[in-house]
């Protein structure tokens, strides 16, 4: 088989070898409860699924399972309803499926999918670094990047939607930039749908959507393409975006909601630097690790040198680059600028969330390594590709190693403690409810549990929550139309005395030693009666 043969159809090693690499970092981890950093998040996600099923699938009404939203009035007010409004849900609706034909709710349900629409994306990753390098090695090597990034590595079978946004956002631009090789208003359109898609589902990668509009605008303006036959598909996306906006902010303002709807700029610019640095001591190594700036160094290093020895070589012959790839550079460039302006508007977070890089800079910097590996010479031959794959093994097994060990330390005790509690607790605390003969519709009040929707799901109930021990917070509950008030047991023995006075309005029903439950004081409801 000649080289130029095997370099096509390299695209069935790269399958197999994602497959292989994926199960061996995600498979200790794919029944796991949503819990360590950012467990928050995750429960919140894979209540959306569960929520799901509740409502009969109404995907326009998704639900969790809590009635006072965290906004607009922080927990304080007790909703009619568990409908909140949220980036579209179409993976939960999907896993919701899934969960309803199985009978099964586990998180492995959704852990599985988040998986397979990840997996997805790293195929997709190959062939769009393919098209531009024409190189296997080459495009092998940055999907090997991308999934040993550890906090990928961490989301990659993970609750979060960041996973499905960039898997279409990737499949996006595999076919915009097939298009730009065959010209095909169907590639466009189907480019288009996914990065519709990927916005939808995540709204920051609004910024690789108009980059795109602006892209092919551009190209329009210099008359390198036409304009009627994309205005139909370009006028249904943006249509159905401000649609699903709008009907977003109609949830949120009827029924509140749990995720966060609002910019969060820095203070002043000592505030955004402080943001910044803090940010780049959190998750410096958990973008990406020590290994991977040692490698992006020397690719860069090489690049920059051959493209000297290129120029000083060949100073006689004309240096006509390829245009689709300076095109690239151009549209990356563009990408990079618009989240470096959605960092200033959402400063705030960046300290804290580190999924944000996710649905920010990761992207691009894969783009940018992609345009960078494709100024470097093909393999051409079997030799130059044997010594090429061989002397790659060396950082690609170290990268391994090192997301395995990132995956052991982000779910260490200090980073999950209180999740981690909470989840021990309410283990099975749906079939003791059921023992007691608790109705499925009764709303239980879960009084400092962590985090929000976790005992919910644990319990396969919906309610009130508090998380934190704030007086305004928990008197705000007190008042709450709630059935039933549990509390970890080992929260009440060290909190009952400080509390005292929440206790004491209330009456002890049962406890199994991991949670206690209690009801008002039936003199309590006759005088709100």
């Amino acid at each position: 088989m000649k080289y130029e043969l095997l370099n096509k159809r390299a695209w069935t090693i790269a399958l197999i070898f994602i497959i292989f690499v994926g199960l061996l970092i995600q498979y200790p981890y794919m029944n796991e409860f949503p819990s360590f950093i950012h467990a928050w998040s995750q429960a919140d996600r894979y209540s959306i699924a569960i929520g799901f099923i509740n409502n009969d699938f109404d995907l326009f009404h998704p639900e969790t399972l809590i009635y006072n939203k965290q906004f607009p009035h922080r927990w304080n007010y007790a909703f009619d309803s568990t409908i909140t409004s949220v980036d579209f849900p179409i993976l939960e609706y999907i896993v919701a499926i899934i969960m309803k034909i199985t009978g099964i709710t586990s998180p492995w349900i959704f852990r599985t999918c988040t998986l397979l629409v990840a997996l997805l994306g790293m195929f997709f990753l190959y062939k769009l670094s393919f098209l531009i390098t024409e190189d296997w090695i080459k495009s092998l090597l940055v999907i090997m990047i991308a999934m040993t990034s550890p906090v990928y590595a961490y989301y990659f079978n993970g609750f979060i939607p960041g996973i499905p946004a960039l898997t279409f956002a990737i499949i996006a631009l595999y076919c915009y930039v097939k298009y730009l090789n065959d010209g095909k208003i169907t590639t466009f359109c189907f480019s288009l749908l996914f990065i519709t898609l990927s916005v939808l589902t995540r709204m920051s990668f609004a910024v690789v959507w108009v980059a795109l509009l602006g892209f092919e605008f551009l190209r329009i303006l210099r008359k390198e393409t036409t304009f009627l036959d994309k205005l139909l598909p370009v006028a249904i996306s943006i249509i159905v975006f401000l649609s699903y906006y709008f009907w977003n902010k109609h949830l949120a303002a009827e029924h509140g909601t749990l995720f966060l709807g609002k910019l969060l700029p820095a203070n002043d610019w000592a505030d955004f630097w402080d943001r910044m640095r803090a940010a780049k001591e959190n998750w410096q190594y958990h973008y990406f690790g020590k290994i991977h700036y040692r490698l992006f160094l020397m690719i860069l290093v090489s690049s920059i040198l051959y493209l000297i020895y290129k120029k000083i070589r060949f100073k006689d012959v004309e240096n006509t680059h390829d245009k689709k790839s300076l095109s690239l550079w151009i549209f990356v460039a563009v990408v990079l600028l618009g989240y470096v302006l959605f960092t200033i508007a959402m400063a705030k977070q960046f300290k804290d969330h580190d999924y944000y890089f996710i649905d920010t800079y990761f992207l691009p910097l894969l783009l940018l390594f992609i345009l960078v590996f494709k100024t470097l010479p093909r393999v051409e031959n079997y030799k130059s590709g044997i010594i090429t794959f061989v002397i790659l093994i060396i950082p690609v097994v170290m990268m391994i190693m090192n997301v395995n060990e990132m995956q052991k330390k982000r779910r260490t005790i200090d980073k999950g403690r209180a999740s981690e509690r909470t989840i021990k607790n309410y283990q099975g605390s749906e079939q003791y409810l059921d023992s007691l003969g608790v109705s499925k519709e009764a709303k239980i009040f879960s009084l400092w549990s962590y985090p929000q929707n976790t005992p919910f799901i644990l319990m396969n109930r919906k309610g009130f929550t508090e998380m934190w021990d704030r007086k305004e917070g928990v008197d705000a509950k007190m008042s709450f139309d709630f059935d039933y008030l549990i509390v970890e047991n080992e929260l009440y023995e060290k909190e009952k005395h400080t509390w005292k006075y929440v206790f004491d309005d209330l009456e002890y029903y049962s406890d199994n030693g991991k949670i206690m439950i209690f009801v008002k004081k039936e003199n309590d409801n006759v005088n709100k009666n």
